[in-house]
């Protein structure tokens, strides 16, 4: 159709150019002008329209990718809120723990504390009294040399028994 459309144009233009009337160029320059827009619509639309489809279409292309990603990104957000939040959870979790732990530790070492102390208690007691026997025994012992010592003193057997209860005591 395009070919018949020019070809028209040409023959109409050129019957135009074969009559000198020469009063009035203006007709002819305007068919002219038509032509020449024809030719280079002919020429040039195509690939216009082509380049600016392909625009489009690269900037619809494009603006699918940013939503993508845009979409990806929100879920990315969404999957680090949750994951924030499982770790706060966590972290109160353990915090918990730590506590109940401190606590457990706290009264098994003031156990330990108190068993070793009464144990300290008793081992003092049990010296005090080893202590206090050894005490005895030198005494007794100190008393007796003495008395087997000094001849000038005899005693009976009952006598000798009170003095040395005396002593002890």
């Amino acid at each position: 159709m395009n070919i018949r459309l020019i070809s028209l144009l040409l023959l109409v233009s050129a019957s135009l150019f074969a009559s000198e009337g020469g009063s009035t160029d203006i007709i002819p320059r305007t068919v002219n002008f038509l032509i020449f827009a024809a030719i280079l619509y002919y020429l040039v639309a195509e690939p216009i329209k082509n380049f600016f489809k392909n625009r489009s279409a690269a900037i619809a292309s494009q603006l699918e990718e940013v939503q993508v990603k845009l979409k990806q990104a929100k879920e990315d957000k969404q999957k680090a809120q949750e994951e924030l939040e499982r770790a706060k959870e966590l972290a109160q979790e353990i915090k918990e723990v730590t506590k109940k732990e401190i606590e457990i530790l706290t009264k098994e070492i003031k156990e330990q504390a108190q068993n070793e102390l009464a144990l300290l208690e008793k081992s003092f007691e049990e010296n005090m009294e080893l202590e206090k026997r050894k005490r005895i025994r030198e005494i007794t012992k100190e008393v007796l040399e003495e008395l087997f010592e000094d001849k000038s003193i005899e005693l009976d057997k009952q006598k000798f028994v009170n003095l040395i209860v005396k002593k002890v005591a």
